[in-house]
């Protein structure tokens, strides 16, 4: 069995001490050129590669970041984890659970930060993972009070998303809207503080159209939970009370729901529109292709990263909106 390089062996081929080897490695003191040359060239001569948790035990930071969200098929993670891949650093994912047992799992594995791309938690949860010093970046789609500094919010104009899309749907007529959230969004209705659901207030409000609670999907739990939400909305109510046309909270949902409709005998966009969101890669896949509100993940990663960066290194970051479009195609 080959035997494992270590620092040390680093060192003797460089003709220099472990600790140098170590300074160049993490960038953390002054190196001169030419030594820092000579470590790096043994570096790739004996195809080193430095064992991240010891290096975490003795700097007490992991070179790790966690990212949790309600759906595991979200091409922000690839984007954010890519461009911390290019680092140095990892990035695990995991599904959120509003359970302590899990919050206490996130505190104990001690990452350098964490990305919630999620609204499950509230500011007292949120804040107590900052107080243990695991700065947040948080994708808010809802009001908050009284978050800890360490929690920076970066988020795509949601409320501006929704509002686009019921603007259009009226423009183009309709005038019984549903609002479908994404899985696992947490939301009270018309009563609620969460920002799809206030736009889609606003948006019927200002054009005179009466808000019917039961058109706002509550149960959000599960896709099956929202699937039995839609055959209540589609099929189970009076015909004149039924919708024309469905806002939903992501792409990977709206192209599931269109499946949905179809095996009820629905068809979009004849017998009922259809908007997603996000403008993922599965939006002008499905058929019909899919109407949607536009976010860059490459620019989201960018800044998601940048400003997690500034975090981790101590610096005051400001929140920030990411504008929003909607891009207009066959399903409404």
């Amino acid at each position: 069995m080959s035997k494992t390089v270590t620092r040390d062996d680093v060192a003797r081929l460089a003709e220099v001490s472990p600790t140098i080897v170590s300074y160049v490695l993490n960038n953390s003191n002054y190196v001169s050129r030419e030594k820092r040359e000579r470590v790096l060239k043994a570096v790739k001569e004996l195809n080193y590669i430095p064992n991240q948790l010891a290096r975490g035990l003795r700097t007490s930071r992991s070179s790790q970041f966690i990212f949790v969200c309600d759906n595991i098929q979200t091409e922000l993670f690839e984007a954010v984890e890519r461009r911390l891949f290019e680092r140095g650093f990892y990035v695990s994912l995991n599904y959120s659970h509003n359970k302590k047992d899990f919050l206490d799992m996130l505190v104990s594995r001690q990452p350098e930060g964490i990305f919630m791309a999620t609204n499950v938690f509230d500011a007292g949860q949120l804040n107590t993972i900052a107080a243990s010093g695991i700065p947040i970046i948080l994708y808010k789609t809802k009001a908050y009070e009284k978050l800890d500094p360490r929690i920076v919010t970066v988020v795509p104009d949601y409320y501006e998303a929704i509002r686009k899309s019921v603007d259009y749907l009226l423009l183009k007529g309709h005038r019984c809207i549903g609002l479908i959230p994404p899985v696992k969004y947490v939301t009270k209705g018309v009563d609620g503080d969460d920002f799809r659901v206030k736009a889609y207030v606003e948006a019927l409000k200002r054009s005179g159209i009466p808000v019917r609670k039961e058109l706002i999907c509550t149960r959000t739990q599960s896709v099956e939970d929202i699937y039995e939400e839609v055959f209540r909305m589609m099929v189970s109510a009076e015909r004149e009370t039924r919708p024309t046309a469905l806002v939903v909270g992501d792409d990977y949902l709206a192209a599931q729901l269109m499946q949905y409709l179809k095996k009820l005998n629905i068809s979009v966009p004849e017998d009922v529109a259809l908007i997603g969101c996000d403008n993922a890669k599965i939006a002008p896949l499905t058929t019909p292709t899919l109407t949607t509100i536009d976010v860059s993940k490459e620019i989201l990663a960018h800044i998601y990263v940048e400003k997690m960066m500034a975090l981790v290194e101590g610096k005051t970051v400001e929140d920030e909106f990411i504008d929003v479009k909607l891009i207009m195609r066959g399903s409404a």
